[in-house]
């Protein structure tokens, strides 16, 4: 059954949650798309297709809950979605998993190194073959990465992360240089700092209130990347004239330094 009735372009955000996840799914609805969002979380993805609705308007929005370190899950969600809202025309790659505190090589598990690189990594391999087949016969889409200052250089305590980072950056070139000259555009996009979403953003407030960073706290965006502004980059990635495709492109905050955490 079509939950695309006015056969609107469809956006699939893989790795969709509070921040940059919504804020892109939010940019294309707003631009006339229809969005599957994807994620293991129902609450969250419920939570975020119910306020796009809201906004929007019904069947704007449609959630598919998926475990991205489970290759059939990943298979048969992108079945779905073309089932029921149409082939997809942008793929975002937004999932990435990692930890708080570093960990060194030596504590960190095998199955925390595994878990992470199937998400950071095969997930992106997995739902880009889902849609490259449509896009290929379309002769156009765009598929962007999110990718993080860790995926240029290994640092110590990310043994579990950066890997697949690195890994991803390799993919989107790959993917680049086997099928833009087919009609698909393909971006990596270095996110370098810290994200203004409900955990991070929270937490750096909270830290400046006890700090007295009266600064900061009244200048917040020049110090942190805000997921709406973000949300402007894929969409001018994504609507680039032929003539000028952009395959890598890194982004900060004003105060940033860059690529810091280098």
């Amino acid at each position: 059954m079509s939950h695309n009735t006015q056969k609107k372009s469809v956006i699939a955000v893989v790795g969709a949650g509070p921040g940059i996840g919504e804020a892109v799914a939010r940019r294309f609805v707003a631009e006339g798309f229809v969005v599957a969002l994807l994620a293991r979380t129902e609450d969250k993805l419920q939570t975020i297709a119910q306020g796009i609705e809201a906004d929007f308007g019904k069947s704007t929005a449609r959630y598919y809950i998926t475990d991205l370190r489970i290759e059939q899950q990943v298979i048969s969600s992108f079945t779905s979605i073309r089932a029921e809202l149409g082939p997809v025309e942008v793929l975002v790659y937004n999932a990435g998993a990692r930890r708080v505190n570093g960990r060194s090589i030596l504590d960190t598990t095998t199955e925390e190194f595994e878990n992470f690189t199937k998400i950071n990594l095969f997930g992106a391999f997995r739902s880009s073959k889902c849609v490259l087949p449509d896009m290929l016969a379309a002769k156009h889409g765009t598929i962007i990465f999110t990718g993080a200052p860790g995926s240029l250089r290994g640092m110590p305590g990310l043994s579990s992360f950066s890997p697949g980072k690195f890994g991803l950056r390799s993919l989107a070139q790959i993917i680049t240089r086997e099928y833009q000259s087919k009609g698909v555009h393909v971006a990596h996009l270095i996110v370098d700092g810290p994200v203004d979403g409900k955990l991070i953003g929270s937490v750096t407030r909270r830290k400046w209130e006890r700090e007295g960073e009266e600064e900061k706290l009244n200048e917040v965006d020049v110090y942190i990347l805000q997921p709406t502004d973000m949300a402007k980059i894929y969409w001018f990635l994504h609507t680039q004239s032929r003539s000028a495709w952009t395959q890598e492109l890194d982004v900060r905050a004003q105060k940033e330094t860059m690529l810091s955490k280098l």
